[in-house]
């Protein structure tokens, strides 16, 4: 770790919030003042780029890695560069031209990569709020008002996770869903997507009756062409579907997953993933043939664990109905 001297009659970030300095930024900066002054330190500790006095690469490394630290929203993200420019301006800061310098290169990438991700984030929403109204057309009829409470929030769950995969993951709208693309995801990305205590027998033996369930609603609505072919693939496949989660299984693709992290393989090759795997197997022959000898879906290629939208989205949406 490099290690600065920080000069004793520098300002300190509580003497900047409580000076004339925050004064003169714009109601938004000065909101989040605080903030991306906390969260900065914090972050520069946390990718262990040195103490004290400010160098421009610390402070572009430690700016490179603040998105992936704090989950902030864009007015946030608007605002670091210049909250940190007054910031060193007001304590004369040592090499404060590189520093300025330095802000000036990192703020595009903070205030672009947020605007993306807004527009990711609203556009989720919709599909939540799109699913929430076929929920509740479905909550009126009888076999899902039957339901136990918590057999209809495992209801909820199953019938938000399949279509925000299928919307947002594959970009595919129902009249487009085919019997290919269902597959790919419920013996894929579904069980991974789901909170770990979700994972259940109880939930699997729901999800059946909510695919048919929901894909007979979107029937009716003349939402989807493709409704007979997946409501067939349903019944054909009940078995494989309501036993498709494997604790065991689960645990070797999340050590999968693991390994190709600490590899730097790109999750979105599938060359390099495949390539990847078949070495992972062939280094750990006795694990591989044990679960692929006693789980009928491995035949089904799961790709890792990398999703389109993040399981803290997920989360911040479901509420008991």
């Amino acid at each position: 770790m490099e290690e600065t001297e920080a000069s004793t009659d520098q300002m300190t970030p509580a003497a900047f919030l409580a000076s004339a300095s925050l004064g003169r930024l714009s109601a938004n900066q000065q909101k989040y003042a605080q903030e991306i002054l906390t969260d900065v330190a914090h972050a520069r500790q946390t990718v262990d780029l040195g103490t004290g006095t400010w160098s421009a690469q610390q402070l572009i490394g430690t700016l490179a890695a603040l998105p992936t630290l704090v989950d902030r929203p864009h007015v946030y993200y608007v605002a670091v560069t210049p909250v940190l420019t007054a910031y060193f301006r007001a304590q004369a800061a040592p090499h404060l031209k590189d520093l300025l310098a330095a802000l000036k290169q990192a703020r595009p990438a903070l205030v672009e990569k947020h605007t993306e991700a807004d527009d990711a984030q609203q556009a989720y929403e919709g599909v939540v709020a799109l699913v929430e109204k076929w929920l509740t057309a479905m909550g009126s009829q009888p076999e899902v008002t039957n339901l136990s409470e918590q057999d209809r929030q495992y209801f909820v769950t199953i019938v938000h996770t399949t279509a925000e995969l299928m919307i947002t993951g594959k970009h595919s709208q129902p009249n487009d869903w085919d019997v290919a693309g269902i597959s790919s995801i419920m013996f894929g990305p579904f069980t991974h997507l789901l909170d770990e205590q979700d994972r259940v027998p109880a939930l699997f033996n729901l999800v059946p009756f909510a695919l048919t369930t929901l894909f007979g609603y979107l029937e009716t609505q003349h939402q989807l062409k493709d409704a007979d072919q997946l409501l067939a693939w349903v019944a054909k496949n009940h078995t494989a579907l309501v036993t498709m989660y494997n604790p065991k299984l689960e645990s070797f693709y999340e050590e999968l997953a693991s390994a190709m992290r600490q590899a730097n393989v790109d999750a979105n090759d599938r060359t390099a993933v495949d390539a990847f795997t078949q070495d992972y197997l062939n280094a750990h022959p006795a694990r591989g043939r044990s679960l692929f000898t006693t789980d009928q879906q491995l035949t089904k290629k799961r790709p890792a664990r990398q999703l389109k939208y993040s399981q803290k989205r997920r989360r911040n949406r479901r509420k008991k109905r």
